[in-house]
């Protein structure tokens, strides 16, 4: 793969984490407002665009596997970092939820 090509699909997916991991916080705000649908939409939408990118990902690797080499370059390494990063932040905005959720049941029974 060509490096025009390599670039252009690492800036895809740092465009699509990034926009996850603002999704995935946005998430955990609603959740700490006790908005859980709202959190769960956000949490849905922060999905979505990961696998966006997730899939982007897996295209290039099977490329690889293929015998297609990609140029390696350090944008595609931060491109890597950021999808890295959106899976951990829809991780902690689940945890997040559910932790709310918690909170707000066990003020109901107080």
């Amino acid at each position: 793969m060509d490096n025009e090509k390599t670039y252009e699909l690492a800036f895809n997916i740092i465009v699509h984490a990034g926009e996850s991991r603002s999704l995935s916080s946005e998430a955990m705000d609603a959740a700490e407002n006790y908005n859980f649908e709202k959190a769960e939409d956000l949490l849905k939408q922060a999905n979505e665009q990961f696998l966006t990118c997730h899939e982007i990902q897996t295209e290039m690797l099977t490329k690889e596997a293929n015998g297609e080499k990609n140029d390696l370059n350090i944008i595609l390494i931060h491109a890597q970092d950021h999808l890295t990063m959106a899976n951990i932040s829809m991780k902690n905005a689940k945890r997040w939820i559910w932790m709310n959720k918690k909170i707000k049941k066990l003020e109901e029974n107080q």
